[in-house]
Formats: C-alpha cells, sequence, structure tokens
C-alpha cells in the first residue's frame, strides 16, 4: 500500500513532462514529414489548397493568349528574370517562318541582333536584365536562327529586315515597340523606325553604323591595321585572294577571327565571357545571308545589297526619343559615327548618347551595369 501511494505521487510529479515530451515529439515528426526546401517552401505545406477554378465554356483567342504568355514569361518562384527561361515563338510571314524569344513582362522592347547574318542567341545573357521592366524580344530576321531561309539571296536587304520588325509587332498585337538594334541590327532599326515612325515608342541604336559609306570606313581601318600589325597575316590573306578562295574560305575565316576578334574589346589582352555555344547549328552566322549583303570579299570592300544603303538623309523622319551609344574603343562604330547620326536626327527625336569609357564593340559585357542603368533610365522615360 505504501508502495501504491509513492508510485501516485511519481507519476503524479512527472506527468507534465511526459506530456511535453509526447507534443515534442509529434511536432518533430510533422515537420520532418514536410518536403525539404527553402523556409518559404516549408511554410508552404502549411497554407491550404487554393480553390480549383470553375470549368470555362469558352477560350480565349489564341492571339491573346499569346501576348498574356509573354508577359509572364518572367514569374519564376522568386519573382525575377534571373530564374526564367526564355520561351521561343514561330509564326508565319509570306517570307516563312519567323522566329524570336521572349522573357520578361511590360511593354515590349525588341532586340535585334548584329551579323549580318547572326542570331538572338549570343545575346541572351546580356539582355535578360532588361527583362525585369519589359517584355525582351530577340528577333531572328528571315535567314537566321530559326527563321526560315530564303531561295533567292538577292533578298537579303535591310529593308526587307525591318519589314520582319513590322510583321513581328502586327503578330503581337501591340500598336507601339520600344527597339535596340546592335551592330548590323542598329541599320535595320533606323531603317524600320523611318518608315514606321508611328510604331517606335523608343529607339535604341548600340554601337551602330549608318550605311556603306561608314561600313566601307571601319572595313578599311580593320584592314589597315591588319596590314600594319600583323602582316604575316595580312599577307596570307592576299595570297588567298589571289587563289580566288578567299570566299568560303574556312582558312581565311580563321586568319580573320584570330586577327579582328581581339580588336572589338577595350582590354584586347584580357578574357571575356561568353554566350554559352548553342545546340542548334542554326543561330550560327548564317554566312549566306553575311556574303549577300556585304558580297563575295565582306572584309576589304562593301559589295552585295548593301551597296547604295545610306540611312542618314531617313533619320529625320524617326520620331521617337532615341538613345545613342557606343564604346570609346569601338573600331566597328566610333564615337564619330555616332554623333553623325545624332546630328542627322531631327529635334523631334529629342536625341541622347552616351560613350562608354571602357568599353569596345560590347559595353553590355564590359560595362554590363552602367549599360543597363543607362538603357532602363531612357525606357523609363
Amino acid at each position: 500500500m505504501k508502495d501504491m501511494k509513492v508510485a501516485a505521487r511519481t507519476l503524479k510529479k512527472h506527468s507534465r513532462s511526459l506530456l511535453l515530451g509526447l507534443v515534442l515529439m509529434a511536432t518533430l515528426g510533422f515537420v520532418f514529414s514536410l518536403p525539404s526546401g527553402s523556409p518559404s517552401e516549408v511554410m508552404g505545406a502549411l497554407k491550404p489548397m487554393p480553390p480549383v477554378p470553375a470549368a470555362s465554356s469558352s477560350l480565349q483567342p489564341l492571339r491573346d493568349r499569346r501576348v498574356l504568355s509573354l508577359a509572364g514569361a518572367s514569374s519564376a518562384a522568386d519573382g525575377g528574370a534571373a530564374a526564367a527561361e526564355w520561351s521561343e515563338h514561330q509564326f508565319s510571314t509570306p517570307d516563312g517562318l519567323l522566329a524570336y524569344t521572349s522573357l520578361g513582362q511590360g511593354p515590349v522592347l525588341v532586340v535585334l541582333p548584329g551579323g549580318p547574318g547572326g542570331s538572338g542567341h549570343g545575346l541572351r545573357p546580356w539582355f535578360r536584365v532588361l527583362a525585369r521592366e519589359h517584355t525582351v524580344v530577340l528577333l531572328d530576321n528571315i535567314g537566321r536562327g530559326r527563321s526560315a531561309r530564303l531561295t533567292d539571296a538577292s533578298r537579303y536587304t535591310v529593308d526587307r529586315d525591318a519589314e520582319d520588325v513590322e510583321r513581328l509587332r502586327r503578330h503581337l498585337g501591340v500598336r507601339t515597340l520600344a527597339v535596340y538594334g546592335h551592330s548590323y541590327g542598329g541599320l535595320v532599326a533606323q531603317a524600320y523606325a523611318s518608315r514606321y515612325p508611328q510604331a517606335v515608342d523608343h529607339l535604341i541604336l548600340g554601337n551602330t553604323l549608318h550605311g556603306a559609306r561608314s561600313w566601307q570606313a571601319q572595313i578599311d581601318h580593320f584592314e589597315a591595321h591588319l596590314q600594319r600589325h600583323e602582316p604575316e597575316r595580312w599577307q596570307a590573306l592576299q595570297t588567298l585572294r589571289e587563289q580566288g578562295s578567299l570566299s568560303g574560305s574556312a582558312e581565311a575565316q580563321r586568319l580573320l577571327g584570330d586577327a579582328f576578334s581581339p580588336l572589338y574589346w577595350a582590354d584586347r589582352a584580357a578574357s571575356h565571357p561568353r554566350a554559352a555555344p548553342s545546340r542548334d547549328p542554326r543561330d550560327a552566322l548564317n554566312l549566306d545571308v553575311y556574303r549577300a549583303m556585304l558580297g563575295p570579299d565582306p572584309e576589304r570592300r562593301v559589295g552585295g545589297t548593301l551597296v547604295g544603303v545610306e540611312l542618314l538623309p531617313r533619320l529625320k523622319a524617326v520620331t521617337a526619343p532615341t538613345l545613342l551609344l557606343t564604346g570609346r574603343y569601338d573600331p566597328v562604330a566610333p564615337p564619330l559615327v555616332m554623333n553623325e547620326m545624332r546630328d542627322a536626327l531631327g529635334s523631334q527625336a529629342r536625341a541622347e548618347s552616351e560613350v562608354f569609357e571602357h568599353s569596345g564593340h560590347r559595353p553590355f559585357i564590359e560595362e554590363g551595369a552602367a549599360w543597363a542603368g543607362r538603357v532602363q533610365a531612357f525606357l523609363a522615360r
């Protein structure tokens, strides 16, 4: 009897501790049964499931849904463009399928790549920062990237490329676009903005030229550099020219690439980041387009369909606010050429210009933060 009373007092004394222990064990078992992940993911597992929406009896028109998919492309878990993937699109035109990739949300910003003959794939890492405020659309003009090829190469022209931009605008169903033309793409941007001024709300001409005259000047600059500073390579090119094997020659491309690639950077000796290579061979520079527009010896003289193209007289028709950009050490589109375009624009364009002091032909790589800030500030106006 005495032992039973002692046991009862002991049980009463420790019952509270035992109860707390049981509660703690149950709680730990529940927590470890939740999915692993970030704190937000774990807390999300505690929230009630959202109600299932009622089925709709009608579908939105395809064009509306496509525009909505563009606007929501950057809605990743962290709410930013950095975690989102580029989405790929194609649509039919009289010249075949026209392809583009998109990322972000907000007003449409169409980016026109360089070349001629280049796709938008290589610009993806650098232009994605602009998708925080805009729907960035990288266009592959006909003959480039995932777009259709023309059977008649003589139809690869600046003005035909500009028509691709208008077809894209109508396809997207938007009244106006912001347009950023990089390098050769800047020629297309000038042609488009002067032909369809009412369709452009902001125009950015980045590291670009204004026609055959300025293009020939940069060819002469590169040729003189090669002859003076790398005479062995220059002589090898002359030999290929004399043999008539320069056009399409892999050896010529190697010689030119080794000689000219460093000139595109402010710091020629440094290593520079590059976009990850595409798994699709169509994203490489299309030499058929390049030679069709520049001729059979594009590193010596302007030939092909670019002959006679001069955009300076057409710039007075541009009505959109315009930002011109270049690098202090850009051998392709130096500040002199940028100033010629700025002076040719009418007062209605309210032209602004910026020279990046530590950049060559690609300030979006060499001075990425400063470049992005300048472009975003301009587009916000």
